[in-house]
């Protein structure tokens, strides 16, 4: 003799309305993991140019403290986007010959032309939109303090950073 307890049909496991609503659930869940990923990922990359920009920065800053005599003599003075242009151009012309120091001994104005066509060269391939807005350097006599002005792109839009230190 067989006891029927209940209606077994009803507690036989999960319905279809169950499941579809914990893949519901589950879906919504992994959206926002998703959108966090992406979210990390615009900040790191961010944070990653500004620490570039920082790093060109003190690499200039390197460069100018180990020519002081030609710091002093406002070699590395180059307060506008025109002149940073000319700046390249020198660099570029006499790269091969007379401002290539990096092989021979040459002289601290060779040598600023040499550090800066260097480093406006560094900063075009780690710094995206620095080439059509070069960075600048000025340089106060009277304090005998540099300031670099470094600008690069993020998402399209302008982003800019000023380093001063005295020599």
């Amino acid at each position: 003799m067989r006891i029927f307890l209940g209606n077994n049909r009803l507690s036989g496991g999960f319905t279809l309305v169950e499941v579809l609503v914990a893949i519901v659930v589950l879906s919504i869940g992994l959206l926002g993991l998703a959108a966090l990923q992406i979210t990390s990922l615009q900040f790191n990359s961010n944070s990653y140019l500004r620490t570039q920009a920082t790093v060109v920065a003190y690499d200039l800053i390197d460069r100018m403290r180990s020519n002081r005599a030609a710091f002093a003599a406002n070699s590395y003075h180059v307060p506008t986007t025109s002149a940073a242009a000319t700046t390249v151009s020198t660099y570029g012309s006499c790269k091969s010959s007379s401002c290539d120091c990096q092989g021979s001994a040459c002289s601290t104005s060779n040598l600023a032309i040499y550090d800066l066509g260097q480093w406006y060269e560094l900063t075009d391939i780690l710094l995206p939109g620095s080439l059509t807005n070069r960075p600048t350097i000025t340089r106060n006599p009277v304090t005998n303090e540099a300031t670099i002005d470094i600008k690069w792109t993020e998402k399209d839009v302008q982003q800019s950073k000023s380093w001063t230190v005295r020599l």
